[in-house]
C-alpha cells in the first residue's frame, strides 16, 4: 500500500514538536511538570496572601501600602497561576522568532511505499529506506519522523492524501521493526 502526504509545516507544527520533545523524556517531562505545578501552587499562595492584604486594607477604609501590596501580590499570583510557559517547555519569544524566520511555510510531499519513502521539498528531494528511521513519535494530530537521531519531518494526520494515519502507523511499525511511540 502506498501512503502519500501533502504537507506544509507551519509554526504551530514546529511548536507542537518543541512541546512534545520537552515533555517526552521521563526526567525532563517530570521536571517541567513539577515546575508547572510549583508555579500553580505559588500563584495560589500569592493570590491568597494578596487577597487577604487587599481585604484588610479595604475593610480598614484606608488606601495604604498594604492595600497596594495586596493588589500587587494578587496580580502576581494570578499571572503565575495562569502561566503556561512551564508546561509548554518554558516558552521563549526568541525561539518563536527564530523558527518563524528560518522555517517558512514550505510545502512538502511524501510518498511511503513498500521499499522506502521519498520526500520532495523546495530545497531538494531525497529517498530513504525505512531502516534510516531511528524513531517515530505520534501525538493526537501528528507523526514525527527521526532520521539519525534528529527529528526531520512532521506529518499532520489530516494531510494524508492517500492512505490513512492508522494504516501508516502499521506500515512504519512493520517496516522499521519498532513501535510508533505515542506521546501525550
Amino acid at each position: 500500500m502506498t501512503f502519500k502526504v501533502e504537507e506544509t509545516c507551519t509554526w504551530e507544527d514546529w511548536d507542537a514538536w518543541r512541546k512534545t520533545y520537552t515533555l517526552h523524556g521521563k526526567v525532563t517531562g517530570n521536571v517541567v511538570r513539577a515546575a508547572a505545578g510549583f508555579l500553580k501552587g505559588w500563584g495560589i499562595f500569592m493570590m491568597a496572601l494578596g487577597g487577604l492584604l487587599l481585604l484588610m486594607g479595604v475593610l480598614g477604609g484606608l488606601l495604604n501600602f498594604f492595600t497596594l501590596l495586596g493588589a500587587g501580590l494578587l496580580l502576581i499570583g494570578w499571572t503565575s497561576f495562569r502561566r503556561k510557559g512551564a508546561r509548554e517547555g518554558l516558552s521563549d519569544r526568541r525561539v518563536e522568532e527564530t523558527f518563524r524566520s528560518n522555517i517558512a511555510d514550505k510545502p512538502m510531499r511524501f510518498a511511503f511505499e513498500d521499499d522506502g519513502f521519498s520526500v520532495w521539498e523546495p530545497a531538494g528531494s531525497g529517498s530513504y529506506r525505512y531502516h534510516a528511521l531511528t524513531a517515530v513519535w505520534e501525538d493526537e494530530a501528528r507523526y514525527y519522523l527521526f532520521l539519525q537521531e534528529k527529528m526531520r519531518y512532521i506529518l499532520r494526520k489530516g494531510a494524508f492524501t492517500q492512505g490513512t494515519p492508522d494504516g501508516f502507523r502499521a506500515l512504519i511499525s512493520q517496516k522499521t521493526g519498532k513501535p510508533v511511540e505515542y506521546i501525550k
